[in-house]
């Protein structure tokens, strides 16, 4: 939320944050400037102040259309600075101290987004002999922080994706049940098509895997492979909407044929793993401990887990989940390392995604939702259909 932003930026003296974006968004970006169609600008966000957006004349419709303060460029002197700057370091630098200056920021900045590391590191030395004081992270990253927890809009947003990727998903089932695909590449065909006509993108390619590559957690699959009786097929769909960039994460694994007892049992460690996170998930608690739960239950019943080997390549082999949004993998983490301080929050959007793997024996099976946490600190699921193993 943005509001949480403001909160971040005073605890750690911040007087303004400055989210470039050259050339390709990026959800920081899009997140400040409300999904800007711009190709390249600036985002100020000063502190208990709504964000400015900077952009150039040939794009200043779409800057408008955000509804934003919107200013341009060519307003701080841009094509004399660069045209006289000794290199782009320099010349950024004179660029954002007239920038900073004429929109009233305090001496304290800091620089956020996807930022070219080489350019940055020389705009930060040459902005601090202006007089700037430039905020050093120690890793932190306090927009992404700040989208932790989701705006009413935003959730909605996330639904409506959820929403369009069930369809693409009752599509994949009925083309199992009836036996019309006969390759995975025909489920994967049928997945990009259906993504894109509902107008999503598939950011990177859907996962589908049957057999071995079932226990290899981000296997895409053989799209070669002909659709084999009495081995799982994961489907793990991750789609963004076209327009607003949200995501959406859900993955459900099937069985075409009569279902061997060792995957139906597997399966079945799974869906309680997975209803034992989501029954007890609340706000206010550490998201790692979650994870804890998780391998608690399944080393419970002799299965490896990272946690006590993470070197494993069989049993539970990953995270129980990660937050969703802008980005397909946000906050909060559920990770078990020192560093992971994340808590279940009031609108956070999260995955739970358990998942067994034995790909010498050729299963693998996971159980993903997309959940939002409610104002009574309880989860809900997103999503609609069932988990069984039948499509």
């Amino acid at each position: 939320m943005l509001a949480d932003l403001d909160l971040l930026m005073r605890a750690r003296g911040i007087d303004t944050i400055v989210v470039p974006m050259h050339e390709a968004m990026h959800s920081a970006f899009r997140w400040l400037t409300r999904g800007a169609a711009v190709t390249r600008g600036y985002a100020i966000k000063r502190v208990d102040k709504a964000p400015i957006l900077i952009s150039y004349p040939m794009e200043r419709d779409e800057a408008a259309a955000t509804g934003l303060e919107t200013l341009s460029a060519h307003d701080f002197d841009y094509d004399r600075i660069f045209k006289s700057a000794a290199n782009a370091a320099e010349g950024y630098a004179t660029f954002f101290d007239g920038l900073l200056r004429a929109t009233g920021s305090g001496q304290r900045i800091a620089f956020f987004g996807n930022l070219p590391f080489q350019l940055y590191l020389g705009i930060t030395e040459a902005i601090e002999r202006r007089g700037w004081r430039v905020h050093r992270s120690n890793g932190e990253d306090l927009i992404q922080l700040a989208r932790k927890r989701k705006e009413p809009w935003e959730i909605e947003a996330i639904r409506s994706v959820g929403e369009r990727t069930e369809q693409v998903v009752d599509g994949v089932r009925a083309l199992l049940r009836e036996r019309k695909a006969k390759r995975i590449g025909d489920l994967k065909e049928f997945v990009s098509y259906e993504i894109a006509r509902l107008g999503m993108t598939e950011d990177h390619e859907t996962i589908l895997s049957q057999g071995r590559d079932a226990g290899v957690p981000h296997s895409r699959g053989d799209a070669a492979a002909p659709i084999r009786d009495g081995v799982p097929i994961v489907l793990d769909i991750f789609p963004a909407d076209r327009a607003s960039g949200y995501f959406f994460d859900l993955t459900r694994t099937f069985c075409v044929g009569a279902i061997p007892d060792e995957l139906r049992r597997i399966h079945g460690y799974v869906l309680e793993a997975f209803n034992l996170a989501a029954d007890r998930m609340r706000a206010g608690t550490a998201a790692s401990s979650y994870q804890a739960l998780v391998c608690d239950y399944f080393e419970s019943f002799g299965f490896a887990t990272t946690r006590a080997d993470p070197s494993a390549l069989s049993g539970y082999v990953h995270s129980l989940g990660h937050g969703v949004g802008l980005d397909i993998h946000e906050r909060p983490s559920f990770s078990l390392t020192p560093a992971n301080h994340d808590r279940i929050e009031v609108g956070d959007i999260v995955t739970i995604e358990p998942g067994l793997y034995f790909p010498e024996r050729e299963i693998g099976v996971r159980i993903e939702d997309t959940f939002v946490v409610r104002e009574d600190g309880r989860v809900e699921t997103l999503c609609r259909g069932d988990r069984g193993l039948e499509p």
